[in-house]
């Protein structure tokens, strides 16, 4: 499949998972953190993280990818999920696993979707998009290094989720696949696919070192008077 050719002109965004997510092209220009939460000014769609006029918090964007944004376009970062699951669906044959798309659901929720988008992500048909519309609608090339990176992570992740083991050759044919499709240089795949596995790793230790000896216990819940 030939690269496809994508527009340079939109904005960067990511998602994430974010991903997802995560994920998505920023609109206007950084701020501090604490300007848009102290403003009277800005009015709230009822669905959670967005103001009305389509303006997603930024969440865990910041965090996750390095991206210096406070607020997301709500479209942008649709067109990029759209995107992820497109791209996903496409190296794995058209299948999409229940452990990715609950990687999807979470990186989704961290990244202040509101609900309603995304049980719309949930149910997209993903076998027959258009990768190249939702790639620049979301960002273009200015996006495709993120894409490729949050695709490793929802195939890796997804797996773990579905206790599912891949050999490092069947890794490696999907990974190529994807950076090919996305016209990413082969040095940069090798590096985002090594940053994904150091994440993978380092999940590995937080849970031995959070969780190993001292397994969580919820409190318990309150009992209700009737």
């Amino acid at each position: 499949m030939k690269r496809a050719q994508l527009s340079r002109s939109h904005f960067f965004f990511l998602i994430i998972v974010s991903s997802l997510f995560g994920i998505s092209a920023a609109v206007g220009q950084t701020s501090t953190f604490s300007s848009s939460l102290s403003s009277k000014s800005v009015e709230w769609a009822t669905t959670g993280h967005m103001t009305i006029e389509g303006k997603l918090e930024a969440g865990i964007h910041p965090q996750e990818y390095g991206l210096n944004v406070e607020y997301l376009d709500i479209n942008a970062n649709n067109s990029y999920v759209y995107a992820l699951l497109t791209l996903v669906s496409h190296v794995q044959r058209g299948s999409i696993s229940q452990g990715q798309m609950k990687w999807l659901y979470e990186r989704a929720i961290a990244s202040a979707v509101p609900r309603n988008y995304i049980e719309e992500f949930m149910a997209f048909d993903h076998r027959k998009a258009d990768l190249e519309q939702y790639m620049i609608s979301s960002g273009g090339d200015s996006i495709a290094r993120v894409l490729l990176y949050d695709t490793a992570q929802m195939i890796a992740y997804g797996d773990r989720y579905d206790r599912r083991r891949r050999s490092s050759n069947a890794y490696r044919k999907v990974h190529s696949n994807a950076a090919r499709i996305l016209g990413v240089s082969p040095g940069v795949s090798r590096s985002i696919v090594t940053i994904v596995k150091q994440e993978v790793k380092l999940l590995d230790t937080k849970t031995r070192v959070f969780w190993g000896e001292t397994p969580y216990t919820p409190p318990p819940e309150k009992q209700t008077q009737n």
